[in-house]
């Protein structure tokens, strides 16, 4: 996925694309409540987007045979992207922050799992509980 002045571009291949498309895809009921809030936020040539994951189980993929190696390798290579652009992507999880990709990303400790400046997982245990429900049994 790129980001220009006027268009998102998404890649044939783009992983966070693809993983969109089949979690929304693999959605069989619904129950009438809000799954997702997407806030969007441009101050002084910024943007911000914060995902809040209200029912992260909505978004499972059943079919997700990605390792962990090319999950972390594809999350960097975003958050790269997103830093480039001057773009921040915040995932919530009900409310409360898990991980932050891009521009305004200040890892700590997960810069030495992740060896990324792009990549800051705000929360262990939001990142945790958000891993658990978007995986599938």
């Amino acid at each position: 996925m790129i980001l220009d002045r006027n268009h998102l571009h998404i890649d044939e291949q783009d992983p966070v694309a693809d993983w969109l498309v089949k979690s929304t895809k693999a959605v069989q009921t619904g129950s009438g409540e809000l799954a997702v809030k997407i806030d969007i936020i441009n101050h002084e040539n910024k943007n911000k987007i914060k995902i809040d994951l209200l029912q992260p189980t909505f978004f499972r993929t059943p079919t997700d045979e990605t390792g962990l190696f090319d999950k972390l390798k594809s999350a960097k290579e975003f958050a790269k992207k997103l830093t480039d652009n001057k773009v921040t992507i915040s995932f919530l999880r009900s409310e409360k922050e898990a991980i932050t990709l891009g521009s305004d990303a200040k890892p700590r400790l997960s810069k030495i799992i992740s060896r990324s400046n792009d990549l800051q997982i705000d929360s262990i245990i939001e990142t945790t509980h958000l891993k658990r429900d978007l995986k599938t049994d």
